[in-house]
């Protein structure tokens, strides 16, 4: 079984790029490898003209290269806000402070004209809010680089007919 063989991908400032393939292409071990979920077993990632070896989510963020998962990885009893803050680092060790998160959460959230809630609960949103959620969280760290993983598959028919008008 391969998940990939023989992988050559060169991305530029500015491009958007969609991989497509079958169900079991590999379309998500690569991105998975990209954002530090997976390991590779060979090759070479070459990140801004250097060799890299992307050993967590959290590095690959710190290299600027943030992604949406399908399944979104929200905590779905933690508010807006919380869900916000998860994995990144604040001014008071491993205490936040929510008001600070909060209003954080609404400006970030105005300036990229996705409007939310900070708090409330994910697990109270829809679908679609969730990933208005999602991506919030990963444009917050101002990445150089988006993946999206999927990014319409939890989308209802109707909603996926809004996004397209």
């Amino acid at each position: 079984m391969v998940a990939n063989d023989h992988i050559n991908l060169e991305v530029r400032a500015g491009e958007i790029h969609a991989l497509l393939g079958e169900n079991g292409a590999g379309k998500t071990t690569l991105m998975s490898i990209l954002c530090g979920i997976y390991q590779p077993d060979a090759g070479t990632i070459i990140w801004k003209g250097r060799p890299v070896r992307i050993a967590s989510p959290r590095q690959a963020g710190a290299l600027g290269i943030g992604m949406v998962h399908q399944d979104f990885k929200l905590v779905q009893r933690m508010t807006v806000a919380e869900n916000m803050m998860l994995g990144r680092p604040t001014p008071h060790g491993p205490f936040i402070d929510m008001r600070d998160a909060i209003r954080n959460v609404e400006k970030v959230s105005a300036d990229l004209g996705l409007p939310i809630d900070p708090r409330i609960p994910v697990g109270q949103l829809s679908a679609g809010m969730q990933q208005r959620v999602a991506i919030l969280k990963v444009l917050a760290g101002s990445p150089d680089l988006v993946i999206f993983d999927e990014p319409t598959s939890v989308l209802t028919p109707q909603r996926l007919r809004i996004y397209s008008k």
